[in-house]
């Protein structure tokens, strides 16, 4: 409201009232307080858009493309319907002439960068310092991805060469260069999150801020753009209400209501102005200021929903598939294979050895801890040296002996042994220890000692 009155002479007192509360002590009368608006919403996008570029990489100029400017060519539009019906949209002063070069040149943001300019939509000179910003993040992006520190000492160079250079290359440079003046803010956003996500040291990052500052203020000395004495003090207040925010958003609660505004902030910012002016030319000599600008905020937000539901949110989305184009495509049906039968179920072979044919089967019986045995009992098995030829007269136990005789009682080389420890006459011991063996399967090869009644 405050341009409007500014622009009419409105008689508000109780806007005055807040003016001398606020603008007026920090310079802004020209401007309002809505002035610190600005620089914090530079500093928001330095802070916020600087790893989404990261994140996307190349997507990340398709995305944001179709996000600045689907809406941007709506309001454009929207503006020349106004101007063709007379209803007097808000001016800059400078030109507005409609033409299909106009309407192109302001839809692509370009305008601001051509001399002589063709403004249509005064509010829309902060998108080409975003426009400018994406470039540059898009340009420096390899080295961001290394090295941080080197990426943001790249962007302050370029600032102060082209703020120095302003004047060497013609009039259209001379305005690139007043855009380009404004980048320092951002790239104050684009520290605080380079610091605070430790992506360079503390100390880093308070030099660099204070090289930002020193550039934007450096661009109110040699005057590129500044219309009162009032932007540095602005971009100051911001970046104190901007830390306030960051330290206190652990412990705000996100309302819905806040959620919905933030989602249409950016066509509440295109469309504030347009849709106010025009509403309060309409009603204001018919009925009292108050009532008047109260209907206006109402149907500002309502033409701002409607952009948010028909123009705002479809670009998202549209964004979203152009710049995610397999995230988005619905998967195809996965054939099923056949289920194949299960096999029947197979006894596993068992590995003890088939009995003798008329011999008697052993039912494995439980290995109690043996009795103890005396020195009278025992007896010592023989050796045989490893890798000789066994000698008739000796016996050598070892675990496939075991295995297989000791089940069905043979035992030795010629005698058999049966559960009773009979032997024939050259099997020796072996009679005897057959039943015995059969429990002591796994004890080491060696030498033993064992009893002869098994």
């Amino acid at each position: 409201m405050h341009p409007w009155v500014i622009a009419k002479g409105e008689n508000a007192p109780y806007l005055d009232f807040i003016e001398a509360l606020t603008t007026d002590p920090m310079h802004m009368s020209k401007q309002g307080i809505g002035q610190i608006a600005v620089p914090f919403f530079f500093l928001v996008s330095g802070y916020v858009v600087t790893p989404i570029a990261l994140k996307q990489g190349l997507r990340f100029a398709i995305n944001r493309g179709i996000r600045v400017y689907a809406p941007m060519l709506f309001v454009v539009l929207l503006t020349a319907l106004m101007l063709v019906t007379n209803l007097h949209p808000p001016s800059t002063g400078q030109s507005q002439e409609l033409n299909p070069l106009t309407l192109f040149t302001n839809t692509a943001l370009v305008n601001y960068l051509v001399f002589p300019q063709v403004v249509l939509v005064p509010v829309a000179w902060t998108m080409i310092v975003e426009v400018i910003f994406y470039l540059l993040l898009l340009a420096i992006l390899p080295v961001l991805r290394r090295w941080v520190w080197l990426a943001i000492a790249l962007e302050l160079t370029f600032i102060f060469v082209v703020m120095m250079s302003r004047g060497q290359l013609g009039a259209s440079y001379s305005l690139f260069a007043v855009n380009v003046s404004y980048l320092p803010a951002m790239i104050i956003g684009q520290i605080i999150w380079a610091t605070t996500k430790q992506k360079i040291p503390l100390w880093t990052g308070g030099v660099f801020a204070g090289v930002a500052w020193s550039l934007y203020v450096l661009a109110d000395i040699v005057g590129l753009g500044r219309i009162d004495t009032s932007y540095n003090l602005s971009l100051a207040v911001a970046v104190l209400f901007f830390m306030m925010g960051y330290f206190a958003e652990p412990k705000l609660r996100q309302w819905p209501f806040w959620t919905a505004m933030s989602e249409r902030s950016y066509s509440l910012y295109l469309l504030h102005m347009l849709v106010s002016f025009v509403v309060l030319q309409l009603l204001r000599p018919i009925m009292p200021f108050p009532i008047a600008a109260i209907i206006a905020i109402a149907v500002v937000f309502g033409v701002v929903e409607l952009s948010y539901r028909f123009v705002e949110r479809p670009s998202h989305a549209l964004a979203r598939r152009l710049s995610h184009p397999h995230r988005d495509r619905a998967p195809g049906p996965v054939p099923k294979p056949d289920p194949k039968p299960a096999p029947p179920p197979t006894a596993k072979p068992s590995r003890e050895p088939a009995p003798r044919p008329g011999a008697q089967r052993l039912e494995p019986r439980p290995n109690p801890r043996p009795a103890p045995v005396t020195e009278a009992e025992t007896a010592e098995l023989p050796r045989t040296p490893r890798g000789r030829a066994a000698d008739p007269d000796q016996t050598i136990v070892t675990r496939a002996v075991g295995r297989h005789r000791a089940a069905n009682g043979t035992g030795g080389t010629s005698g058999t042994g049966g559960t009773n420890g009979t032997g024939g006459a050259s099997g020796t011991l072996s009679g005897q220890l057959g039943g015995q063996l059969s429990g002591r399967l796994d004890a080491p090869r060696r030498s033993r000692r064992v009893t002869p009644n098994g």
